[in-house]
């Protein structure tokens, strides 16, 4: 071989290298969760980003109505966007979903009112008009603020039914509407009076245990108990749900003038949807995470304690469902079983 041709080929060769090692360097693109290997697909670019946005917000809580009420919306549009990414809707719907995610977020960046419209999906057939009425009788009369992520999952979820009647007829409505109704009979029934319930809460569950009852309020900074929730098998501290992260703020301030000897003491719980042993260790990651979320607003270490009861305590029982809508539920119906509760003590 002569030396201009072996040349060429060493040309070739190093070229088709640096090829390869730029293709192995391209940053893949954010996959469907539960779709593996090959028939996973990458998330439309605008989901991870609103995502990523309304995450930041969370970091900002506030307990105000229109806050939590907006953040319950957006949330509610993103799922709903991901969920049309995941069954390949029509690129229009896919847009709507994003594009109305987009307006409530841009509504709490701005601090301005709070976005009650909900636009329907293309190719909407109007169905339920009693929920559809009764729910906007919920947000103009002070329930919307006692009930913000029931009323706002119930909007979405009529806005997801209507669509699925024009786009897919009766026969796929009924597990969408029986979703809707959950949700939207559960703000309906809230009092407009009632102290606005966290975000992040659950629907009632199906059989509820008698809750631990809460320590009477004197007027007076006092010892008592303070529970916070996580997602399902979710343990760190950025997974708190969003109220706990204001409530353990409030928890350390009000810690801050009791006596020097206060204790903390951080009981981890888990739902029954994992083994024994996996319980247990769940509930201790999530109490530890607990702990580094007050340390880090100020309480002492030496103060808190932690003990972890895995699935043992359940403040409500569910019956299990096998679908996957029913099965979204039956998680949602444990939530208040994988908690956290600090309980206050002094000498």
């Amino acid at each position: 071989m002569s030396h201009g041709r072996h040349l060429t080929v060493l040309l070739t060769l190093a070229a088709l290298l640096c090829a390869a090692d730029a293709l192995a360097q391209v940053e893949e693109a954010p996959l469907q969760p539960g779709r593996p290997g090959d028939s996973r697909r990458a998330l439309p670019a605008p989901l991870p980003a609103l995502q990523a946005r309304l995450d930041l917000l969370a970091a900002q809580d506030s307990s105000d109505c229109d806050p939590n009420y907006g953040a319950n919306k957006a949330q509610a549009w993103i799922n709903f966007g991901r969920y049309a990414a995941a069954e390949q809707l029509p690129h229009a719907v896919q847009s709507a979903a994003a594009g109305n995610a987009e307006a409530v977020l841009r509504g709490l960046t701005q601090h301005s009112a709070a976005v009650l419209e909900t636009p329907p999906l293309p190719r909407s057939r109007h169905v339920r008009d009693d929920l559809w009425r009764g729910i906007d009788a919920v947000k103009h009369d002070g329930r919307r603020c006692a009930a913000p992520k029931m009323t706002a999952y119930c909007e979405v979820e009529l806005a997801w039914v209507d669509y699925e009647a024009g786009a897919g007829g009766w026969q796929h409505v009924d597990p969408y509407v029986r979703i809707a109704e959950d949700y939207c009979l559960t703000a309906m029934r809230a009092s407009p009076n009632a102290t606005p319930v966290a975000p992040e809460a659950a629907p009632p569950p199906v059989v509820a245990a008698s809750p631990q009852p809460a320590a009477a309020d004197d007027g007076h900074a006092s010892p008592r108990s303070l529970t916070v929730l996580f997602p399902h098998d979710r343990s760190r501290r950025a997974d708190i749900r969003r109220p706990g992260h204001a409530q353990l703020r409030r928890l350390a301030d009000e810690i801050r003038k009791l006596p020097a000897g206060t204790r903390v003491l951080l009981v981890g719980n888990a739902d029954l949807t994992g083994h024994e042993g996996y319980n247990v260790r769940l509930s201790t990651r999530r109490a530890r995470s607990v702990a580094g979320e007050l340390e880090a607003l100020g309480v002492p270490k030496a103060s808190i304690s932690i003990a972890a009861r895995g699935s043992s305590e359940p403040v409500v029982q569910c019956p299990a469902r096998s679908d996957a809508s029913d099965r979204r539920r039956y998680l949602q119906c444990l939530e208040p079983n994988r908690r956290v509760v600090i309980e206050l003590a002094t000498d």
